[in-house]
């Protein structure tokens, strides 16, 4: 799987999300970037805000769920202007826009996903040798709650203003005119182009 991602920080320019998007599409028909995949079903994620403050409260609750390096960054970098010029978190400008290559268990809600399955498998095996009925069945009424609990609690992008979407592009071309219609006139935003088989990428929207 790889990736492609691209922030208001990291422009040389300030420009809006539409703006954003007409880069990052240009990345992707850009021969020249190496490591560019071989398929390109995609998943965008996005954020965006007319102020600092309103795109900090989508990217906090966000980046603790499923850290983002440069969606981490980009929050740390839009708190910034919102005190003096002289704490202003600084950073170079005009960052190019390179393909990186990843897998699915580097983004932490996968990881955690793949844990409490291992987990669950683990228990399940446990269960079939125990050998009193009464308490296999009192520990899976218990796990079953357990287990309700954690999904009414699960996280909600939708919540928080993060946005995703599914692109089914048959070439780089066909990808690039998808995503150079997205964005609008936001000052502050963030995009995360997710690349790769439509399995993995059903994994990703699936926890998000």
């Amino acid at each position: 799987m790889h990736s492609l991602t691209v922030c208001f920080h990291q422009v040389v320019a300030p420009c809006s999300m539409h703006e954003g998007a007409l880069k990052l599409s240009n990345a992707i028909i850009d021969d020249t970037r190496i490591g560019k995949p071989n398929n390109y079903f995609s998943l965008l994620i996005s954020a965006s805000a007319d102020n600092a403050d309103s795109f900090v409260a989508q990217l906090e609750a966000f980046n603790v769920y499923c850290p983002i390096p440069e969606f981490i960054t980009s929050n740390e970098y839009a708190k910034s202007t919102m005190v003096m010029d002289e704490d202003k978190y600084h950073i170079y400008d005009g960052q190019s826009i390179e393909w990186r290559q990843m897998s699915l268990q580097s983004l932490w809600p996968l990881q955690q996903k793949q844990i409490s399955d291992e987990l669950a498998e683990v228990n399940e095996r446990a269960q079939s040798l125990i050998t009193n009925i009464d308490d296999a069945l009192a520990e899976s009424v218990e796990l079953k709650a357990v287990r309700g609990e954690r999904l009414a609690q699960s996280f909600s992008p939708n919540s928080t203003g993060i946005r995703s979407q599914l692109f089914t592009g048959s070439s780089a071309e066909a990808l690039a005119r998808q995503v150079q219609q997205q964005g609008d006139d936001s000052e502050y935003w963030a995009l995360c182009l997710f690349v790769g088989e439509m399995d993995e990428l059903n994994q990703i929207r699936d926890v998000l």
